[in-house]
């Protein structure tokens, strides 16, 4: 396997920082989100910017998994991704629109990839917080947030895979956020 792309990733998102339009700014976001998770043994790419039949609906990324036991057995076939390459912290009516995306395609899996995160306190799990506990709670609906700082220590394929169990562990034991 190659080594991991993490000098490309680093000037992908700095890119992304000096773009003039939001549009551009997301671009690399996703671009860095593709790069680092289809390096992941099992993971392939499927579809990005895709829009549903009635134009009601956007998928930013939808990738397939199929389980690799270096991979990502834990999670499901397919992984839906959101890229949020915002200067403030995701809202709880995006975080919800996200979960309804997700549910709407009959998934159990969406990742939220927020370079600030989500609003609220985790530990209080208020605001966005409550927002992906209540989802999780009442519709097993597991929504993992991935921020910019934690794609940027990615050095290896390894990381990767880490951060996502460490991730999923937390949201099914109840634990706060990492």
């Amino acid at each position: 396997m190659s080594r991991f792309p993490h000098a490309a990733i680093a000037k992908r998102l700095l890119e992304g920082d000096q773009a003039a339009t939001t549009e551009e700014k997301g671009a690399a976001l996703e671009d860095v989100v593709v790069q680092s998770f289809c390096r992941v043994q099992g993971i392939s790419f499927i579809l990005r910017d895709k829009t549903n039949y009635a134009h009601s609906s956007e998928i930013d990324i939808l990738l397939a998994n199929q389980r690799h036991p270096q991979g990502l057995p834990f999670l499901s076939d397919y992984l839906m991704f959101e890229c949020k390459n915002w200067a403030t912290a995701v809202n709880s009516a995006t975080v919800e629109g996200f979960i309804a995306r997700v549910r709407g395609a009959r998934l159990e899996i969406g990742i939220l990839v927020a370079t600030n995160g989500v609003t609220g306190d985790p530990d209080e799990r208020t605001a966005a917080n409550d927002i992906i506990r209540r989802a999780f709670d009442r519709d097993n609906i597991k929504l993992l947030v991935v921020k910019r700082a934690e794609i940027e220590a990615f050095r290896s394929v390894r990381d990767v895979t880490e951060l996502m169990r460490l991730k999923f562990g937390h949201l099914i034991m109840g634990l706060s956020a990492l």
